[in-house]
């Protein structure tokens, strides 16, 4: 991995570290290339993620499986969701709903990539219950 892509290891194990309170050797999957641990009530996934010559971190958080039934409301329900939070997006990738922050890693620093995994978490923490809840059941992974 060239230069850049150690230095940005060594700021996301970084941020975990004080996140967490963990060792992000402790935490990382090395056949999935990316760190987990629990926030709160929710599974934390940070990825670095190479794409052409950039650098960007994947903060993510899996709140629950997309539900069989009221699916239009609960997208509608999802994007309400989206334009009222800052940063933060929900996404659904394999019939999983996640919450999630994108972001190149150039000018990144410590308290911004702190403030984006904290940020994940809480939001991911209010609303995953509520979701639940509301619309169906916990992923479970």
């Amino acid at each position: 991995m060239p230069a850049k892509g150690e230095e940005y290891i060594r700021l996301i194990e970084n941020v975990i570290r004080r996140v967490s309170g963990l060792e992000p050797d402790d935490c990382y999957d090395d056949e999935q290339h990316y760190w987990r641990f629990t926030k709160g009530s929710v599974e934390i996934y940070v990825s670095l993620l190479e794409i052409g010559d950039e650098y960007y971190v994947n903060v993510a958080a899996p709140i629950m499986a997309v539900p069989e039934s009221r699916r239009e409301e609960f997208f509608l329900r999802l994007l309400e969701e989206n334009a009222l939070r800052i940063a933060v997006k929900f996404s659904i990738r394999d019939a999983v709903v996640w919450l999630e922050i994108n972001r190149e890693m150039r000018g990144l620093g410590f308290d911004e990539a702190m403030r984006s995994l904290v940020r994940v978490a809480e939001v991911a923490d209010e609303l995953d219950e509520v979701l639940v809840n509301e619309y169906g059941d916990r992923w479970d992974g």
